[in-house]
């Protein structure tokens, strides 16, 4: 949910509560406001009744209320002296309406001219509370809609349109590249806080470009520094084991300062590209055809495995083409059946199988039990080979997660990498 949403939400909430407690509050104070008034007009009819009934002998004694809104019954005077006015709530039936109904009763007590104690009841008119309830009720879905209409419009045509220096950051925010490096554009607006987010924004974008950019140029620099002078070394010293002079401890000796040196500028490399990588360096994205990419792979190691004795076998289930750079699709794959083949054992067995949406390199292998979850960080070595980085599956992960792609490994007797669409 959107924060504006969230917010006006949050308030519609509240609103709506706070409401339908004052309408609560409001029918309590209408309804006591109703009895008092009609308490106050039962009052004046009292003293109309009485001034009608000074003439004793129009008091006729009843016990039900008929055609007159009041009854008289005759009482002693002890009990007629202990009565005050007393207004109450009372049902009364009507034989008109055939039914019961709720109406405000007064009782009181009076002395006739003849010197006779009488009590006497009076009642208004009926008191409708479903009816004013109704109406009160009506009344407040009218201003719940009118609320809720006033939520949309403001939400649409003001709210929108003040938060709209926030959604144009969050929007560069979600667009922006650290190989790119373009500052936000200053927000049209006068609120303070969105003029502030916006500075630390362009601080916080401008000292981060400058690090990547010098971590970068540091990276490459270093790298082609410590290129160049191995090359060198590796040349020299291959020259060198060339010389007739030398013992076979020597050349042993210079051998495996070669071996040193290669390994060294492998691991150099594996480090530009995996810098390369996560610093999203590979931009440019095209339709891969992973078949084409698979069958020149496998057949680039066919004379290693040959000479190995592995067997590698492939099976297009379907066709598998997804966007992506294409130099990092050639390294996935390429790392991926590398592994397969230089950690298999001699005699062992290598199945690529292509799928529409996935593939899977499956290879037996020295080690013959499932590799934890440590397999694809940096350095990570699982064999014995001294020439290895411990950079390959790393890389493999790196250049997934830069593509929008998932890497699954599971172990069924042989060591299974899926690799697939996101799901």
């Amino acid at each position: 949910m959107k924060l504006i949403n969230h917010t006006l939400t949050l308030l519609s909430a509240i609103s709506f509560v706070l409401i339908s407690l004052w309408a609560i509050l409001f029918y309590s104070q209408i309804l006591k406001q109703v009895k008092t008034t009609i308490d106050e007009g039962l009052s004046d009819y009292k003293i109309v009744v009485l001034d009608k009934l000074k003439d004793d002998s129009l008091i006729v004694e009843q016990s039900t209320f008929k055609d007159n809104n009041y009854l008289i019954k005759r009482v002693d005077e002890a009990f007629a002296l202990q009565i005050r006015d007393i207004y109450k709530d009372t049902l009364v039936y009507s034989n008109l309406k055939n039914k019961t109904y709720q109406t405000r009763l007064l009782t009181t007590a009076f002395v006739a001219s003849n010197g006779k104690y009488y009590k006497m009841k009076l009642i208004s008119h009926e008191i409708n509370k479903p009816k004013l309830i109704k109406k009160i009720a009506t009344l407040l879905f009218w201003l719940y809609l009118l609320l809720f209409a006033s939520t949309i419009l403001v939400n649409n045509f003001v709210l929108k349109k003040t938060w709209g220096p926030f959604y144009q950051l969050l929007h560069y925010l979600n667009k922006f590249r650290l190989d790119k490096g373009a500052v936000p554009d200053n927000p049209k607006t006068n609120i303070q806080e969105f003029l502030m987010l916006n500075d630390s924004v362009k601080n916080l974008v401008k000292t981060n470009v400058d690090i990547f950019n010098n971590q970068k140029q540091f990276i490459e620099n270093v790298s082609h520094e410590l290129q160049t002078p191995l090359a060198i070394g590796i040349n020299k010293l291959e020259l060198f084991v060339g010389d007739e002079d030398l013992s076979k401890g020597q050349i042993q000796k210079i051998g495996a300062i070669i071996d040193t040196f290669r390994r060294l500028s492998g691991l150099n490399k594996s480090l530009l590209l995996f810098s390369k990588i996560e610093n999203r360096q590979y931009i440019s994205k095209e339709q891969i055809y992973f078949d084409d990419i698979f069958r020149k792979i496998i057949h680039d190691f066919s004379d290693y495995t040959e000479y190995q004795d592995i067997k590698i076998e492939y099976q297009k289930e379907d066709s598998l083409v997804f966007k992506m750079n294409k130099d990092l699709a050639v390294i996935l794959v390429m790392n991926l059946v590398k592994n397969a083949i230089f950690h298999n054992r001699r005699g062992g067995e290598v199945l690529v199988r292509l799928f529409s949406s996935s593939f899977t390199v499956e290879n037996t292998s020295v080690e013959s039990v499932e590799l934890d979850d440590k397999l694809f960080e940096r350095f990570a070595k699982n064999s014995t080979d001294k020439n290895s980085t411990g950079l390959g599956l790393a890389i493999v992960r790196a250049i997934v997660d830069v593509s929008g792609l998932e890497l699954l490994y599971s172990f069924n007797g042989k060591h299974v990498f899926e690799v697939s669409e996101k799901r």
